[in-house]
């Protein structure tokens, strides 16, 4: 027992190092867990955000009367509708179940969708012109909507600033830029085609806010453009550069020269496949960054599970050796005290009286 007590020391010893670095091994995975929810926040909202600009593009061209000529992604005001509302429900479910940073991140926008329902009542209510005099109606409403988009941009720069993992934090800077850009460059396109339409040519008031707009097109566009690894090649592949110099020549002609061809506007932005849109782009970044994601999470599930089955080896080996060794002690003892026990109980005291019964004279025989 003694014996069992002192080494049973070293024992609980290692038992409690092993624990700590299986729970310290539990928290990184966790902490991993947690960054990837951070990362693909970045890009779950994409597919909202998506859906409301298409909701907010059909608007624009279904208003004016060009509903039927405009290349969109998606036509009529149940179908624009319906994939916003099932968006909205995907990404509710999800950050419900991540919960943590993610869902204080998007509380704010999300429950910003409830404007939705008002602005949908006030367009379904227009009863004005369906020609390009209704861009007077159309403007308001396109900034209600762009009230509504703002935040979930602003919820997923948070999100990647929370980001450790350097490839991670990569993607979601990535995913965030061309978004914004995909905002700002429909933000900038309808603003140069409204004051052309109902003003005839770019207002002198709006040249600051067109050029503003132009810099921070410039700004993401180049961002995205310096990527370094794994996202240099996507964007090197996908980067559509004929729109980006496109979109760069109207706004330079309505900075400069005061008016656009409407027409060659929306032939430069809207009739293109995916691979020549931002669009394009915007999926390859995902695709990537929740291929990364899942990496991560397979490589911290795997180092779990093989800090677990080897604390649990060291256990056993370590018991096994503790018995070993205290087998290897005991043993011995446990001879040495039979034959003690024997010699006092029973040989020696046949021996002596083998001596004591011997005849005089006879000689003793030594046992």
């Amino acid at each position: 027992m003694k014996l069992a007590a002192a080494l049973a020391v070293p024992l609980v010893a290692l038992t409690t190092v092993t624990f700590l670095e299986v729970a310290r091994t539990s928290d990184d995975v966790a902490d991993i867990r947690e960054q990837t929810a951070l990362a693909r926040a970045a890009i779950g909202p994409a597919g909202l955000i998506t859906k409301l600009q298409n909701e907010r593009t059909w608007m624009s061209v279904e208003v004016v009367g060009w509903g039927e000529m405009a290349s969109v992604p998606v036509k009529g005001y149940a179908e624009t509708r319906a994939e916003t509302d099932e968006a909205a429900a995907m990404l509710r479910d999800e950050i419900q179940r991540e919960g943590g940073e993610v869902a204080r991140a998007f509380s704010a926008p999300l429950d910003g969708l409830a404007e939705l329902a008002a602005i949908r009542a006030d367009i379904d209510a227009y009863t004005g012109p369906d020609d390009t005099s209704s861009a007077t109606f159309t403007g308001p409403t396109y900034d209600r909507y762009t009230e509504v988009i703002r935040p979930f941009f602003d919820a997923i720069t948070d999100v990647s600033v929370a980001v450790d993992d350097p490839d991670l934090r990569q993607g979601t800077e990535m995913a965030d830029a061309v978004a914004r850009e995909i905002e700002v460059l429909g933000d900038t396109m309808a603003q140069i085609l409204a004051d052309q339409i109902v003003l005839g040519g770019i207002d002198t008031s709006s040249v600051a806010s067109v050029s503003a707009k132009q810099e921070e097109f410039v700004r993401y566009g180049q961002k995205l453009r310096n990527a370094t690894g794994t996202y240099a090649d996507i964007v090197a592949e996908h980067f559509p550069a004929n729109l980006f110099e496109d979109v760069g020549v109207h706004l330079d002609q309505a900075i400069t020269a005061g008016s656009v061809d409407p027409a060659a506007v929306q032939a430069s932005v809207a009739n293109r496949a995916d691979g020549e849109a931002f669009s394009g782009l915007q999926d390859a970044i995902a695709t990537e960054l929740i291929e990364r994601s899942d990496e991560l999470n397979a490589t911290a599930a795997a180092r779990q599970r093989w800090y677990a089955a080897l604390g649990g080896l060291t256990l056993v080996l370590a018991t096994v050796l503790t018995w070993l060794v205290s087998r290897s002690i005991t043993k011995p003892l446990r001879s040495l005290t039979r034959q003690a026990k024997e010699m006092a109980e029973n040989r020696l005291p046949d021996a002596v009286l083998d001596i004591l019964e011997t005849p005089l004279g006879d000689d003793v025989a030594m046992p």
